[in-house]
Formats: C-alpha cells, structure tokens, sequence
C-alpha cells in the first residue's frame, strides 16, 4: 500500500479531462506563403549542392550521372542482373574491356554496377566503339555524346576511331569493344574478333578485361531486347596479361596471335566455343 501511496504522489497534477487534451494540442499557427516558397527553393538548393558534389567527384558530367542512376534501377528490374563477383573494373586509370556481343543492351549490362569495383566507388563512363548509323540516330545521340561513345564505320576501312580509342586510353578513360564486330545472333559461341582490338591492346599497354555476357536479351532488332524481361547473367575475368608481346611490333602475325588469345579467353570465361569462321568457310568449300 505504501508503494502505491508513493507512486500516486509522483504523479502530475490531476487537471481535468478538457484541460489535459488542450495542453497537448495547442494550435500551430500557419506558415505564410513566403515562408513555404523559401524552404521548399532552400531544400532545392541543398539537393543541387549535393548532386553537384557527388558528380564532382566522378569521372562523368551531371547528365551521365543521372543517366547511371536510371540504368542501375532499369538493369535490375528488368533484366534481374546478377554477377560472379564484384566488378574487377579500376575505380581510376585507364582500362580496355571487351566483351562477347550478342544484343544491343549489352553496353548497359558492363556499365552496371561498375563504381563497385576495386578503389573508391566512382562513377566512370566506358566509352564504347559503336556503329556509326546508330550513334547518330535521333533521340540518341545525347547518350552517345554524354557516355563518350566513339563511331565506327562498318567497313574498317577508317583507322581513325582506333587511334580516338588509343588517345582516350592514354588520357586514363575506360574503353569498351565488342571485338566480334557485329552482334552474334546465334550465341552459340565466339566469333573471330577484329585484329583492331589487339593493336589498341599492345599501343595502350592498359589492363585488358574480358568480360562474357549470358541470356541478354537479343536478336537483330535494336528496341526488341529493351522491352524483354530476362535473368542476365555477368562473367568476369582476370586481365589478360599481354606484356611478353610488348616489345614486338603490333603487325601481322603478332596482332593475329594477340587478338586469338583474346577471344580465346572469352570463350573459356564463358564455358563456350571458340568458333573459328575461316576454318568453317574451308570445310564449305
């Protein structure tokens, strides 16, 4: 009884039942019109202040940011991405990625989750080689600019990209190149890779990073594979150490041999084949 008598005497003093609902609920009086324009422009301000700092510590301008964060929520929902190990990409310096090409959302699959490599998680662009015809096509264009993309003419007979890569490289940007040169319709293998991607190799001397792309959404059409859902999976390997070939000239056989290596390690990073089109061509004959 004692203890009961001491806890009621700790108590507030009783108000009456009106009185206790009143001094709890006192009325908040209004904010002006003023008021509410200057902290909803204040709360403005400090989101572009922040935008503007994390871009600033990026390799990419504030529209190629944005442009990541829409990719990253895209990729994930739509394609349920998933991968064998964090991404192996340097977070600064140069670096030459290539890659198996068998739709046109593949450029989409290398960027994903690339600030989560090694180092501090920066945002970078890749810079990849692209058909001429696409990179200019109307509603693109800006996204092609904005990634640092670098046209290519289909018939090779123009080193010029080659030598852009090479310059981008040597400025310590990331380059992608789908070495097959054409979208690989069947998937059942590695195609012959252009011998351009083995000169850019030795001429950089920058890490090589072979990365195969499985159950992308394909087929020739170049809106198809953004409208199908998939389970993309993504294979990253090692760089290729080609430092023994350095000191050789970047012609003839030595460009032959690179470039095989090269797609060679593609298909064993994929558990594919390494279909070799010249020998198929013979056995035509």
């Amino acid at each position: 009884m004692l203890l009961i008598k001491l806890a009621s005497d700790l108590r507030s003093p009783s108000l009456p039942h009106d009185r206790r609902h009143d001094q709890f609920h006192e009325p908040v009086p209004p904010m002006s019109e003023t008021t509410a324009i200057g902290l909803l422009a204040a709360y403005a301000v400090v989101t572009v202040l922040l935008i503007a700092w994390r871009v600033r510590r990026y390799d990419v301008n504030g529209l190629a940011w944005m442009l990541y964060c829409v990719e990253r929520m895209f990729v994930g929902l739509m394609w349920r991405w998933r991968s064998n190990r964090p991404c192996p990409f340097p977070s600064d310096g140069a670096a030459l990625v290539i890659a198996n090409h068998s739709s046109a959302a593949d450029p989409m699959q290398l960027w994903m989750n690339h600030h989560l490599g090694p180092g501090r998680r920066n945002v970078r662009t890749i810079s990849f080689m692209m058909a001429r015809e696409y990179y200019h096509v109307t509603g693109i264009h800006w996204i092609c600019r904005s990634m640092r993309s670098i046209p290519v003419s289909r018939d090779g007979k123009d080193t010029g990209p080659l030598r852009k890569a090479l310059r981008k490289l040597q400025q310590g940007h990331m380059v992608g190149i789908f070495p097959e040169g054409r979208i690989n319709v069947d998937g059942g293998g590695i195609l012959d890779g252009n011998l351009g991607v083995g000169w850019l190799a030795l001429k950089s001397r920058v890490p090589v990073y072979p990365v195969y792309l499985e159950n992308v959404p394909g087929g020739p059409s170049m809106i198809a594979p953004f409208l199908t859902r998939g389970q993309v999976r993504v294979f990253y390997g090692d760089p290729i150490d080609l430092s023994k070939y350095y000191d050789q000239r970047p012609k003839g056989h030595v460009l032959t041999e690179v470039t095989e290596l090269m797609m060679t390690r593609l298909a064993e990073l994929g558990g594919v084949e390494r279909i070799r089109e010249d020998e198929d061509e013979v056995e035509g004959q």
